[in-house]
């Protein structure tokens, strides 16, 4: 997890990415790479990754919505103490777009 550090800033840019498989494949390299992370570092990348999320929520591709609201709620778990309000902030944020999507056409991303 230490090597591929260096190369997260990269992989947020794909986020921009108008290939869904390759925003797809880059939210999962950031759901390993944070899950493998001592907690206080993976803190850190998920205030910044949180914002890059928010998009991801309305893309039109049911299976990336559903991936990108999992990696917020990883993101969300792996925050430390030192960084739990400003966590908080950004969920506040993303609350509205969260509850448009409980009555999504798509059942796992409702859930």
């Amino acid at each position: 997890a230490r090597k591929i550090e260096v190369l997260l800033p990269d992989v947020v840019g794909t986020l921009q990415n108008a290939n869904k498989d390759i925003r797809m494949k880059a939210l999962l390299v950031f759901q390993n790479v944070v899950g493998h992370m001592k907690r206080k570092k993976a803190s850190c990348i998920a205030l910044q990754l949180s914002e890059k999320l928010l998009p991801l929520f309305d893309d039109e591709c049911s299976e990336l919505r559903e991936i990108a609201i999992h990696l917020f709620e990883d993101l969300m778990k792996a925050v430390v103490c030192c960084h739990k309000k400003r966590m908080k902030n950004k969920v506040w944020r993303v609350l509205v777009p969260l509850f448009f999507h409980m009555s999504d056409q798509t059942q796992s991303v409702a859930k």
